[in-house]
């Protein structure tokens, strides 16, 4: 696949930030659901990165698919990126440090 494991690439996935909320990544919002190998291509083996909205009409997911696939081609890697709708995004995905900086950045997370 690649010569980062599958911990590194979560790690990297942590420098994407939501481009509506900047002081939280999409692995805090829960946005970013899964990361799976991808040799299918062997031209470009990398990975797929399986995402889930916030919302189905969300309209950063282009950049959302942009700032995924540039970070981790930044990182040797081609990605890929999958949007899954179901199931649908919950509150109850993001990360508890996705709460604190919401917080701390003047928004109240969800309760």
């Amino acid at each position: 696949m690649t010569s980062l494991t599958v911990e590194e690439i979560w790690r990297a996935l942590e420098e994407v930030k939501d481009p509506e909320i900047p002081v939280v990544s999409l692995r805090e919002m829960g946005i970013v659901r899964d990361v799976l190998a991808d040799d299918s291509v062997a031209a470009q083996p990398g990975v797929t990165v399986v995402i889930t909205p916030t919302y189905s009409g969300c309209p950063a997911m282009d950049q959302i698919e942009d700032d995924i696939r540039s970070t981790l081609a930044r990182h040797g890697l081609h990605a890929r990126v999958q949007t899954r709708l179901a199931p649908a995004w919950t509150t109850d995905w993001m990360s508890p440090a996705a709460h604190d900086k919401l917080r701390a950045w003047g928004i109240a997370p969800p309760g």
